[in-house]
Parts: C-alpha cells; structure tokens; sequence
C-alpha cells in the first residue's frame, strides 16, 4: 500500500510540475491570431448534360457537346427545377437534360500568428540573444537579420541591445490559404 501512495504522490507532483510551466510559459509569452481576407475572385461557368446514371447522390451525365461522361457528386438535399418542378436533383429521370449554373469564389486568406515575448537581455550578439525571461530563466534566440526590438519605444536591432535592457519582441507568421466556396443552380428538362 505504500508503494502506491508514493507512486501516486510521484505522479501529482510531476503533473503539479508541468503546470506550473505551462503557466509560466504562458504569462512570458502572449499569441494573437487573425485572418486577413483580400479580393474574390469570381467566376461563372455553365455546365450541360444528359443524366446518364444516377445511384444515391452520385451521378453521371453525358457532357454536351463534347459526349464525355462526367461523375458529379451530389449535395445531399441539392434540389433542381425539371420542367418547372422543384425535386431532389438525385431524382431526375435518366435522360435529363440538366443545365447547372455555377459561381466559383476563391478568396486569399491570410493567416495570422501575432507572438509577443518580454525579457531581459542577459547577452546580446549580431545573430542571437539570451534573454533573462519573468521566472529567472535564460533562453537564447535566434535573430533573423533586419529583426529590430522595442526597447522604451526605441527600435534596435540586436547589437545595439545592452545587458539589463528590458526588450520586447514581437514575431508574425503569415500562412496564406485560399477558401473556395461554389454555388449552383440547376435546371433540367425531362424526355416526355
């Protein structure tokens, strides 16, 4: 039985540990994110063809004029106008001529990861810094060239930093991403 009780206390003091710097971590450093849209792109195309197969929501038409086959993946619940009737694009009969209607956006995103850093300057060179961080602890960093710390509201690149001099750092990494959104609207006429 004792065994397991200084297991057990073994194991909270590590997870007690392990929070107590994750904390730490966290009160030295503070992250931002954004995303930043820019100009859509628009474009509209129509497409045209003969329903062909259809099984659950898959199906095949024959593409006019060209006579390819084409396997369009239906949305569940997507509806189209057949004859002037609305019903579920899954149910058109075999032999429809389908005209589909769609508008493709594509949108640059710009992803935004906005990290602060505070500490001290323990010892400063022309490619890295250790820094003395909130909890005492030394940690050294790469400088990318041109990188320019705020010291008193004062930008200095890294050897103009000075021992004691209370810095703050600012990273931001960009991730840029493209959201595609596309809306059809179709229409069909059935063989009577």
């Amino acid at each position: 039985m004792t065994q397991s009780f200084n297991g057990t206390v073994r194991v909270l003091a590590v997870a007690a540990a392990a929070l107590s710097l994750a904390v730490s971590a966290w009160a030295q450093q503070t992250q931002a994110k954004q995303s930043v849209p820019g100009a859509p792109k628009v474009t509209k195309t129509q497409l045209k063809g003969e329903v062909a197969y259809i099984q659950g929501d898959s199906l095949v038409a024959k593409m006019l004029p060209s006579g390819t086959y084409r396997l369009f993946q239906l949305r569940p619940g997507k509806t189209a106008t057949i004859n002037g009737v609305e019903m579920p694009l899954n149910k058109a009969p075999i032999g429809t001529v389908l005209t589909a209607d769609v508008t493709v956006t594509e949108t640059p995103i710009v992803d935004r990861t906005i990290s602060t850093l505070k500490g001290k300057v323990w010892v400063a060179g022309p490619t890295s810094v250790i820094l003395t961080l909130e909890n005492g602890e030394n940690k050294q960093y790469d400088i990318p060239s041109g990188f320019r710390f705020d010291v008193d509201g004062k930008k200095l690149e890294a050897m103009e930093l000075r021992q004691g001099m209370n810095i703050t750092a600012t990273k931001i990494v960009e991730s840029p991403r493209t959201e595609i959104t596309m809306d059809s609207v179709v229409t069909g006429v059935a063989k009577k």
